[in-house]
């Protein structure tokens, strides 16, 4: 009779959790909180891939969301609500769940921009991956319309408001690309002020109120708007020297970060 002991799946599971894929610590490139992110398990992925089966885009969100959520949270031990993450920093938690299973480099899959093709089984090196953090737009965070009485203070969009977009795009049935990304423009705006007889307060508007407003300005005020644009391009930076293997196509190009997570 052997004396070896007999190891369920249960023990098995325990031993792959203390003994591989140790947490990795990344600061947020917004709001630069310390975040602990696990490896993605293969039946998460599973879920993952079903979402995008559905070509829904609500529920391809909620499931990336309920992927972050399962797998960050924050050093400190506070909350973490995935609502509360820009979608930069949401894009910034995705890829390294991924990558904290992935090694030193990850295939990946990327569209030709010159003639369309699919390269697959790209060998990408993550040390070529890098995270640039926000700074505070030259332009600054606050445009002044009506000759200074109303003030418009300005930030990168959290997944919260993202989501109250989304149902508004839903709801007025916007279907052109420029109808939607009107609306998604509107979403910087983090808070409105008016100066009324010398007392200057803020003006409480649902969201859609806020794309209404929006939509209302002057064109020559939403070039004040494209200028904070201009200069908040930060989050997750995947750079590579693509040559497509169909019309030897050579250029830099960025990987597609939604591909590489489900990759």
């Amino acid at each position: 009779m052997s004396d070896r002991p007999t190891f369920s799946l249960s023990d098995l599971k325990k031993m792959y959790a203390t003994k591989s894929s140790p947490e990795n610590a990344i600061k947020l490139c917004y709001s630069q909180k310390e975040v602990f992110v696990k490896p993605l398990k293969i039946k998460d992925k599973k879920e993952i891939l079903k979402s995008i089966e559905s070509k829904n885009e609500t529920i391809i969100n909620k499931a990336l969301d309920e992927v972050i959520e399962k797998y960050a949270e924050y050093a400190d031990g506070s909350d973490f609500n995935v609502n509360t993450l820009t979608s930069q920093e949401r894009f910034q938690l995705l890829v390294h769940i991924r990558v904290s299973a992935a090694g030193t480099t990850a295939k990946i899959a990327h569209e030709c921009p010159a003639c369309g093709h699919i390269n697959k089984e790209i060998v990408y090196d993550l040390t070529s991956m890098y995270v640039k953090n926000y700074v505070k737009p030259d332009v600054g965070d606050e445009i002044s319309l009506a000759n200074g009485n109303i003030k418009v203070a300005l930030g990168p969009m959290n997944r919260e408001k993202e989501i109250e977009i989304e149902r508004y795009i839903k709801k007025n049935k916007l279907v052109s690309t420029s109808e939607k990304n009107f609306a998604l423009m509107a979403g910087v705006i983090k808070s409105i002020s008016m100066k009324q007889d010398d007392i200057e307060s803020n003006v409480t508007l649902s969201t859609e109120e806020t794309i209404e407003f929006f939509e209302n300005l002057p064109a020559s005020e939403l070039d004040k708007l494209l200028d904070y644009f201009k200069n908040t391009d930060f989050g997750v930076k995947m750079p590579f020297e693509f040559t497509c293997e169909k019309c030897n196509h050579e250029e830099q190009q960025e990987v597609n970060i939604a591909v590489f997570f489900i990759s």
